[in-house]
């Protein structure tokens, strides 16, 4: 007598039916849902706070075209007067020193170019970047956008001036200066401060330590004006400075402080196309278990 050791193709329950394909399908598709979830969240949290950084630039631009520009110019001439009676002031690296915030200096700081969403508007056509730029660099700050140093000039540009524009990079949830390392010797920089609309050429960049800022004084009879960020991507131990001078606007520039939205990172792409595949994937698996429950039930 042979006894056949052969097992069944198809499992069936107790009662003699096959298992559905929900109950096979549920907990696998829920983890898979779930790992999904986190590993898209970095991408769904960036483009979330570039949609918010991309709306605060839009209302800014909007704002100063709806203010009264006998008030923005004056707003202006104050700033330019603040710099000429701040020369001096104290150049620290963003995010290893900080500032007394409580002091009169610093309020008086914080006084001018105030009233708006942001103290100005950074464009950088080469990348496809605009952020709004707030007072001072703190936590609070750089996590929302770019952050203007103090103890450089304000963003309004004159000979003899240096203004300092700071901003993460590496940051999961926003994209912020990832990019600045790709902005090339002669790339255009636009700064709009209260309608003031200035254009500088990449000049220079340099990789240097924290405690080198030489690079960030001011040169007589130069309008100069630095991108800083931390470098290497998720070391930080240097600093990135991106150099500029100022130099004529052309009608042409005009279309560079239009906001036309942001970049998507190629990570970003890399991990849609990831979850992508891990969909087709799944529709796949989910269509063959389907059939074969169809065709243990027509048996």
């Amino acid at each position: 007598m042979s006894i056949n050791t052969a097992k069944p193709k198809h499992q069936r329950n107790s009662y003699g039916k096959p298992p559905s394909v929900f109950r096979k399908t549920f907990l696998p598709l829920l983890v898979i849902i779930v790992g999904m979830l986190v590993m898209l969240y970095p991408v769904y949290a960036s483009q979330w706070n570039n949609f918010q950084q991309h709306k605060i630039s839009q209302r800014y631009q909007e704002d100063i075209q709806q203010a009264d520009p006998h008030k923005l110019s004056e707003a202006v001439e104050k700033a330019r007067e603040y710099n000429k009676q701040h020369t001096n002031g104290p150049i620290l690296d963003p995010w290893l020193a900080r500032v007394n915030e409580d002091n009169t200096e610093y309020r008086d700081y914080l006084a001018q170019l105030s009233g708006q969403s942001a103290m100005s508007i950074v464009s950088i056509p080469s990348i496809e970047s605009q952020l709004p730029v707030y007072h001072g660099t703190t936590d609070e700050v750089l996590q929302k956008g770019l952050g203007h140093l103090y103890g450089s000039a304000l963003p309004v540009g004159g000979k003899g001036f240096h203004s300092v524009i700071t901003g993460h990079t590496g940051l999961s949830n926003a994209t912020l200066f990832d990019n600045l390392i790709d902005v090339k010797k002669g790339d255009a920089i636009y700064v709009s401060t209260f309608g003031e609309k200035l254009k500088y050429q990449v000049v220079d960049t340099e990789v240097v330590l924290p405690d080198q800022i030489d690079g960030l004084k001011a040169k007589p009879g130069q309008d100069l004006l630095t991108l800083v960020t931390c470098t290497p991507y998720g070391v930080n131990t240097h600093r990135l400075l991106v150099h500029a001078k100022r130099v004529p606007l052309d009608p042409s520039d005009e279309e560079a402080f239009s906001n036309k939205g942001w970049k998507i990172q190629p990570w970003m792409w890399g991990l849609m196309a990831l979850a992508l595949a891990i969909i087709t994937i799944l529709v796949w698996w989910i269509r063959r278990e389907k059939r074969k429950v169809k065709s243990l039930e027509s048996k």
